[in-house]
């Protein structure tokens, strides 16, 4: 027993210095590289999504690798939301920069919805390894979620990656879109907790069913908080 607490705590602290690692390198291309935002921010996702695996594979991460599998077909799924609202409501504008789109959304949206999702469902993996109840664990990934996408919301503008616009906004961020990111994250973890061990046909399923519950939220909470409040 104390052997296994050594090795989860171990890769607990390998995970922190990778995304600590991954952090920096972030900062320091979207700072000084002279490359068009989209690009930079396409060859971060890419350099994500080929390393990751790979270290994982190689320092024996077990759940972090199978965070990263199941969150694949969702962060591709997850395209479809921004679509719909940079297209039809047209309360999200993707500027160019410089990266090909996919309907009005950037390319490499599709990758990027994998690192905070990862974050808030490993968190989660990790308070229920403590004994935290199921409500204690959604009401913290909740908040975490809250933080995370918060946070986004109001740096990612700058780069330029994308900014909202006709809607309720306090600093940068739409109001609209936290408590349906919020319902998201706790979705996405007790979802990856019924259905993690499956194949690629039950996680793409679910990735879709996430996606669906995602795109509804947005709009019942756009139509509360900008048409009805």
């Amino acid at each position: 027993m104390e052997s296994m607490k050594g090795i989860l705590l171990q890769e607990e602290a390998q995970l922190a210095l990778y995304f600590i690692f991954f952090s920096l390198l972030s900062l320091l291309v979207l700072s000084l590289t002279p490359f068009p935002p989209g690009v930079k921010l396409f060859s971060l996702v890419a350099f994500f999504h080929l390393s990751f695996p790979i270290i994982s594979k190689a320092l024996r991460w077990h759940s972090p690798l199978q965070i990263w599998k199941f969150l694949l077909p969702l962060s591709a799924f997850m395209v479809f939301p921004d679509w719909f609202l940079s297209s039809v409501l047209q309360v999200l504008v993707f500027p160019e920069d410089g990266f090909p789109k996919i309907g009005t959304v950037s390319g490499y949206m599709a990758g990027l919805w994998v690192l905070p999702l990862f974050i808030l469902v490993y968190t989660g993996i990790k308070l229920e390894e403590r004994s935290v109840s199921i409500l204690g664990i959604c009401g913290w990934i909740s908040f975490l979620g809250l933080l995370v996408f918060g946070f986004a919301e109001e740096t990612m503008w700058m780069i330029p990656s994308w900014y909202a616009q006709n809607v309720t906004i306090i600093g940068h961020t739409a109001i609209y879109v936290l408590p349906a990111e919020m319902i998201l994250a706790v979705t996405t973890y007790l979802t990856y907790q019924g259905f993690s061990n499956e194949g690629w046909m039950i996680r793409i399923g679910t990735g879709f069913l996430i996606m669906l519950q995602y795109l509804g939220s947005l709009g019942f909470f756009y139509l509360l908080v900008e048409k009805i409040l």
